[in-house]
Protein backbone atom coordinates (compact mmCIF):
# COMPACT_ATOMS: atom_id res chain seq x y z
CA UNK A 1 0.00 0.00 0.00
CA UNK A 2 1.30 3.55 -0.48
CA UNK A 3 2.23 5.35 2.38
CA UNK A 4 2.78 9.08 3.13
CA UNK A 5 0.06 9.77 0.98
CA UNK A 6 -0.19 13.86 0.03
CA UNK A 7 -3.00 16.14 1.52
CA UNK A 8 -4.54 12.45 3.56
CA UNK A 9 -6.59 12.86 6.44
CA UNK A 10 -5.62 9.46 9.05
CA UNK A 11 -8.50 7.14 9.02
CA UNK A 12 -9.72 6.09 12.03
CA UNK A 13 -10.43 2.20 12.65
CA UNK A 14 -14.07 1.49 13.20
CA UNK A 15 -15.41 -1.23 14.94
CA UNK A 16 -11.61 -2.43 15.65
CA UNK A 17 -11.67 -6.37 17.00
CA UNK A 18 -11.13 -5.10 20.60
CA UNK A 19 -13.24 -1.84 21.07
CA UNK A 20 -12.23 0.04 23.98
CA UNK A 21 -15.79 -0.01 24.83
CA UNK A 22 -15.85 -4.39 25.12
CA UNK A 23 -12.43 -4.74 26.11
CA UNK A 24 -11.03 -6.17 29.18
CA UNK A 25 -8.93 -3.19 31.14
CA UNK A 26 -5.45 -3.75 29.53
CA UNK A 27 -2.77 -3.62 31.68
CA UNK A 28 1.19 -4.64 30.48
CA UNK A 29 2.14 -6.65 33.04
CA UNK A 30 5.76 -8.42 32.60
CA UNK A 31 4.17 -11.31 35.19
CA UNK A 32 1.40 -12.02 32.62
CA UNK A 33 1.37 -14.94 30.77
CA UNK A 34 0.70 -14.41 27.11
CA UNK A 35 -0.64 -17.07 24.52
CA UNK A 36 0.55 -16.33 21.28
CA UNK A 37 3.77 -13.99 19.96
CA UNK A 38 2.83 -12.81 16.14
CA UNK A 39 5.89 -11.99 14.45
CA UNK A 40 4.77 -9.91 11.45
CA UNK A 41 7.27 -9.88 8.66
CA UNK A 42 6.78 -6.68 5.54
CA UNK A 43 7.42 -8.43 2.28
CA UNK A 44 10.80 -7.10 0.44
CA UNK A 45 10.82 -4.34 -2.17
CA UNK A 46 8.97 -4.49 -5.22
CA UNK A 47 9.10 -2.20 -8.41
CA UNK A 48 5.59 -0.19 -7.96
CA UNK A 49 6.89 0.23 -4.55
CA UNK A 50 9.98 2.13 -5.18
CA UNK A 51 8.14 4.09 -8.09
CA UNK A 52 5.44 4.38 -5.42
CA UNK A 53 2.75 3.22 -7.76
CA UNK A 54 -0.42 1.42 -5.29
CA UNK A 55 0.46 -2.22 -4.97
CA UNK A 56 -2.70 -4.39 -3.79
CA UNK A 57 -3.42 -7.74 -6.00
CA UNK A 58 -1.28 -7.32 -8.65
CA UNK A 59 1.05 -9.91 -8.79
CA UNK A 60 4.73 -8.96 -8.96
CA UNK A 61 7.97 -10.36 -7.75
CA UNK A 62 10.46 -8.06 -5.59
CA UNK A 63 13.25 -6.17 -6.99
CA UNK A 64 16.82 -7.80 -7.67
CA UNK A 65 18.97 -7.35 -4.07
CA UNK A 66 15.80 -8.99 -2.20
CA UNK A 67 17.98 -11.46 -0.32
CA UNK A 68 20.51 -8.81 1.16
CA UNK A 69 17.72 -6.46 1.53
CA UNK A 70 16.11 -9.34 3.83
CA UNK A 71 19.23 -10.60 5.47
CA UNK A 72 18.64 -8.66 9.02
CA UNK A 73 15.08 -10.14 9.20
CA UNK A 74 16.81 -13.77 7.87
CA UNK A 75 19.56 -13.76 10.30
CA UNK A 76 16.86 -12.88 13.00
CA UNK A 77 14.78 -15.89 12.14
CA UNK A 78 18.03 -18.40 12.49
CA UNK A 79 16.94 -21.04 15.21
CA UNK A 80 13.67 -19.85 15.70
CA UNK A 81 10.66 -22.05 15.66
CA UNK A 82 7.33 -21.44 14.68
CA UNK A 83 3.98 -23.28 15.47
CA UNK A 84 2.62 -22.19 12.20
CA UNK A 85 4.07 -19.96 9.26
CA UNK A 86 1.62 -18.42 7.13
CA UNK A 87 2.51 -16.35 4.16
CA UNK A 88 0.01 -13.92 1.78
CA UNK A 89 -0.58 -16.04 -1.47
CA UNK A 90 1.33 -13.32 -3.64
CA UNK A 91 4.35 -13.67 -5.27
CA UNK A 92 6.14 -11.04 -3.21
CA UNK A 93 5.32 -12.17 -0.01
CA UNK A 94 6.20 -16.13 -1.27
CA UNK A 95 9.70 -14.78 -2.55
CA UNK A 96 10.41 -13.25 0.37
CA UNK A 97 9.46 -16.01 2.67
CA UNK A 98 11.77 -18.57 0.50
CA UNK A 99 15.25 -16.14 1.55
CA UNK A 100 14.01 -15.42 4.92
CA UNK A 101 13.37 -19.26 6.03
CA UNK A 102 14.84 -20.99 3.15
CA UNK A 103 13.29 -24.98 2.22
CA UNK A 104 16.51 -25.80 3.48
CA UNK A 105 15.56 -24.34 6.47
CA UNK A 106 11.64 -25.66 6.89
CA UNK A 107 12.73 -29.05 5.97
CA UNK A 108 14.91 -29.47 9.01
CA UNK A 109 12.61 -28.98 11.49
CA UNK A 110 14.00 -26.20 13.14
CA UNK A 111 12.30 -23.45 12.10
CA UNK A 112 8.54 -25.41 11.55
CA UNK A 113 7.33 -27.51 13.96
CA UNK A 114 4.73 -29.84 12.93
CA UNK A 115 3.29 -27.60 8.92
CA UNK A 116 4.13 -26.72 6.25
CA UNK A 117 3.70 -22.88 5.72
CA UNK A 118 0.11 -21.76 4.99
CA UNK A 119 -0.70 -19.60 1.51
CA UNK A 120 -3.36 -17.79 2.85
CA UNK A 121 -5.11 -15.51 0.35
CA UNK A 122 -6.99 -13.69 3.64
CA UNK A 123 -3.39 -12.16 4.11
CA UNK A 124 -3.18 -9.93 1.27
CA UNK A 125 -3.19 -6.55 0.32
CA UNK A 126 -6.17 -4.23 0.25
CA UNK A 127 -7.33 -4.23 -3.17
CA UNK A 128 -7.31 -1.21 -5.21
CA UNK A 129 -9.20 -2.49 -8.32
CA UNK A 130 -8.52 0.24 -11.14
CA UNK A 131 -6.01 2.46 -8.95
CA UNK A 132 -3.34 -0.37 -8.53
CA UNK A 133 -0.30 0.66 -10.62
CA UNK A 134 -1.36 4.21 -10.63
CA UNK A 135 0.57 6.89 -8.93
CA UNK A 136 -0.66 10.02 -6.67
CA UNK A 137 0.03 12.14 -9.43
CA UNK A 138 -2.15 9.86 -11.75
CA UNK A 139 -4.84 10.03 -9.46
CA UNK A 140 -5.06 13.44 -7.92
CA UNK A 141 -7.26 15.38 -10.34
CA UNK A 142 -9.86 12.10 -9.43
CA UNK A 143 -12.86 13.36 -7.62
CA UNK A 144 -13.28 9.91 -6.22
CA UNK A 145 -10.06 8.81 -5.15
CA UNK A 146 -9.86 12.16 -3.13
CA UNK A 147 -12.87 11.16 -1.35
CA UNK A 148 -11.37 7.81 -0.83
CA UNK A 149 -8.24 9.84 0.96
CA UNK A 150 -10.56 11.19 3.11
CA UNK A 151 -13.05 8.71 3.90
CA UNK A 152 -11.35 5.09 2.82
CA UNK A 153 -14.20 3.53 5.04
CA UNK A 154 -16.91 4.68 3.05
CA UNK A 155 -15.06 5.06 -0.13
CA UNK A 156 -14.45 1.70 -2.32
CA UNK A 157 -12.23 2.04 -5.61
CA UNK A 158 -13.59 1.25 -8.49
CA UNK A 159 -13.15 -2.30 -9.43
CA UNK A 160 -11.52 -3.02 -5.52
CA UNK A 161 -12.48 -3.87 -2.29
CA UNK A 162 -14.37 -1.98 0.17
CA UNK A 163 -12.67 -1.21 3.47
CA UNK A 164 -15.05 -3.66 5.59
CA UNK A 165 -14.27 -6.66 3.47
CA UNK A 166 -10.64 -5.87 4.20
CA UNK A 167 -11.52 -5.87 7.84
CA UNK A 168 -13.85 -8.87 7.70
CA UNK A 169 -10.86 -11.38 6.22
CA UNK A 170 -8.31 -10.24 8.21
CA UNK A 171 -10.96 -10.51 11.47
CA UNK A 172 -11.47 -14.00 9.92
CA UNK A 173 -7.88 -14.50 9.60
CA UNK A 174 -7.20 -13.71 13.92
CA UNK A 175 -10.54 -16.03 14.68
CA UNK A 176 -8.85 -18.67 12.90
CA UNK A 177 -5.83 -18.24 14.83
CA UNK A 178 -8.14 -18.27 18.15
CA UNK A 179 -9.62 -21.31 17.37
CA UNK A 180 -5.97 -22.95 16.50
CA UNK A 181 -4.90 -21.68 19.88
CA UNK A 182 -7.95 -22.81 21.68
CA UNK A 183 -7.44 -26.78 20.32
CA UNK A 184 -3.75 -26.36 21.68
CA UNK A 185 -5.18 -26.27 25.26
CA UNK A 186 -5.40 -30.26 25.67
CA UNK A 187 -1.82 -29.57 26.02
CA UNK A 188 -1.49 -25.86 27.80
CA UNK A 189 1.72 -24.54 28.59
CA UNK A 190 3.68 -23.71 31.41
CA UNK A 191 4.19 -20.17 32.61
CA UNK A 192 8.02 -21.41 32.35
CA UNK A 193 7.44 -21.83 28.49
CA UNK A 194 7.43 -19.61 26.16
CA UNK A 195 3.99 -18.79 24.51
CA UNK A 196 3.62 -20.41 20.54
CA UNK A 197 5.36 -18.00 17.93
CA UNK A 198 3.44 -17.87 14.65
CA UNK A 199 5.18 -16.41 11.54
CA UNK A 200 3.53 -14.30 9.66
CA UNK A 201 4.48 -12.75 5.89
CA UNK A 202 2.41 -10.25 4.62
CA UNK A 203 1.88 -6.52 3.33
CA UNK A 204 2.11 -2.85 4.74
CA UNK A 205 -1.76 -2.15 4.76
CA UNK A 206 -2.61 -5.99 6.63
CA UNK A 207 0.27 -5.01 9.18
CA UNK A 208 -0.79 -1.57 9.50
CA UNK A 209 -4.69 -2.98 9.85
CA UNK A 210 -4.09 -5.77 12.29
CA UNK A 211 -2.50 -3.57 14.91
CA UNK A 212 -4.80 -1.11 14.72
CA UNK A 213 -7.33 -3.74 14.99
CA UNK A 214 -5.01 -4.86 18.04
CA UNK A 215 -3.24 -2.77 20.35
CA UNK A 216 -5.63 -0.32 21.92
CA UNK A 217 -4.87 3.51 21.10
CA UNK A 218 -3.33 2.54 17.77
CA UNK A 219 -4.92 3.87 14.35
CA UNK A 220 -4.41 2.93 10.34
CA UNK A 221 -1.17 5.03 10.59
CA UNK A 222 0.71 4.74 13.92
CA UNK A 223 2.67 2.32 12.42
CA UNK A 224 5.35 2.59 9.08
CA UNK A 225 6.56 -1.01 8.53
CA UNK A 226 9.00 -0.35 5.38
CA UNK A 227 9.69 -3.35 3.38
CA UNK A 228 11.28 -6.14 5.50
CA UNK A 229 10.40 -4.96 8.85
CA UNK A 230 9.34 -7.07 11.13
CA UNK A 231 6.82 -6.51 13.92
CA UNK A 232 6.29 -9.10 17.36
CA UNK A 233 2.83 -8.83 19.24
CA UNK A 234 1.98 -10.67 21.94
CA UNK A 235 -1.46 -12.08 22.39
CA UNK A 236 -3.51 -12.92 25.04
CA UNK A 237 -6.92 -14.75 24.73
CA UNK A 238 -9.47 -12.80 26.86
CA UNK A 239 -12.38 -14.43 25.67
CA UNK A 240 -14.00 -16.08 22.45
CA UNK A 241 -12.47 -14.05 19.69
CA UNK A 242 -11.40 -11.69 21.47
CA UNK A 243 -7.61 -10.67 22.32
CA UNK A 244 -5.44 -8.33 24.33
CA UNK A 245 -2.11 -7.63 22.89
CA UNK A 246 0.63 -5.58 23.26
CA UNK A 247 3.78 -4.81 21.05
CA UNK A 248 6.88 -6.76 21.84
CA UNK A 249 9.03 -5.24 19.43
CA UNK A 250 9.29 -3.09 16.34
CA UNK A 251 11.85 -1.99 14.31
CA UNK A 252 11.93 0.40 11.03
CA UNK A 253 15.82 -1.14 10.29
CA UNK A 254 14.12 -4.83 9.59
CA UNK A 255 15.75 -6.24 12.92
CA UNK A 256 14.30 -6.82 16.62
Amino acid sequence: MKQDIEGKREPVCEQSLNSQQDMEPYHANEDSQWDLELVLVRHGTTLWNRERRYLGHSDIGLLAGAEQELEPVRKRLQGRSFARIYCSDLRRCRQTLQIILPESALKSGRALSAMPPIMEPRLRELDFGEWDGKTYDMLKSVALYRAWIDEPHRITPPGGESWVHFEHRLREFLDSLYEWRFAMEAQPISLADAPPSVLVVTHGGVIRQLACMLIPGHDFWSLNPEPGAALSIQLRLAEPHKFIAKILSYSLDKGW
